[in-house]
């Protein structure tokens, strides 16, 4: 058993790498929820049009197991982008499903949010080098690839910020 003095936040939230990971998230997340803020949108509704970009045709069930959200949450995510005209409702595989589309409109709009998210992550990785960023890209990718530890843990869904 390890004394009680030697155990502390100050020793040992530095070296562990899922906080230090959730403490790097919530900046970045931060900082990308500030630069969309002009444009009125978040980072969860520019994933859920790319997402529907790469997906085209692809139902709510689908998108709200890819979000991470329920289905009263990407209903409402999809009205107000429905709303702006960036995505579209049209007939789905079935009579009870809607296929989602981003618009013409959209995709103007994407690009337009793509370059703020990237000049946001430019600013947030600024401390590092080309060659740190690039490394630290790879990391990420690398602990994304590897095997979940638990059947749990294997959901690949994206996003828990709004």
């Amino acid at each position: 058993m390890v004394a009680q003095k030697t155990v502390s936040g100050r020793n040992m939230l530095p070296r562990l790498v899922g906080f230090q990971l959730h403490l790097a998230t919530m900046r970045t997340g931060q900082a990308a929820r500030a630069a969309l803020a002009e444009m009125a949108t978040t980072p969860a509704k520019v994933t859920a049009m790319l997402y529907v970009l790469d997906h085209p045709g692809c139902d709510q069930t689908t998108l709200g197991r890819f979000l991470n959200i329920g289905r009263s949450a990407v209903m409402k995510l999809l009205n107000t982008m429905e709303s702006r005209g960036h995505v579209e409702r049209r007939e789905g595989r079935d009579l009870r499903s809607n296929g989602l589309h981003v618009t013409p409109a959209g995709e103007d709009f994407l690009a337009r949010a793509l370059d703020v998210l990237e000049r946001s992550d430019r600013e947030a990785t600024a401390a590092l080098t080309k060659a740190e960023q690039e490394q630290l890209l790879h990391l990420l990718h690398k602990l994304q690839a590897a095997p979940a530890a638990s059947p749990e843990a294997s959901d690949t869904s994206l996003l828990t910020y709004p």
